[in-house]
């Protein structure tokens, strides 16, 4: 017998629900890395967010082309409180 489903079925497993996402900030300033990946912005309406292996490239990129990296690496539930 086929059953037809309608929205979304949620699974549970033994792991966390705990956001795997990050944003870069700026320790000193305050300030977040711009959406764009490059420039910074105050808040985070227009601050990038990513997983952490987007955030490695990120940083990884820039630090191969030379370039300083001031950024932090800061979960978003870090940035509720």
């Amino acid at each position: 017998m086929t059953q037809i489903l309608n929205g979304i079925m949620s699974v549970k497993t033994q792991y966390s629900t705990s956001s795997r996402h990050v944003r870069f900030k700026k320790p000193d300033t305050d300030e977040y890395l711009h959406l764009s990946g490059t420039g910074v912005t105050k808040g985070t309406t227009y601050a990038w967010i990513g997983t952490k292996a987007q955030a490695r490239t990120l940083r990884d990129r820039a630090k191969s082309n030379g370039q300083d990296w001031p950024f932090k690496a800061v979960s978003p539930e870090e940035l509720s409180t």
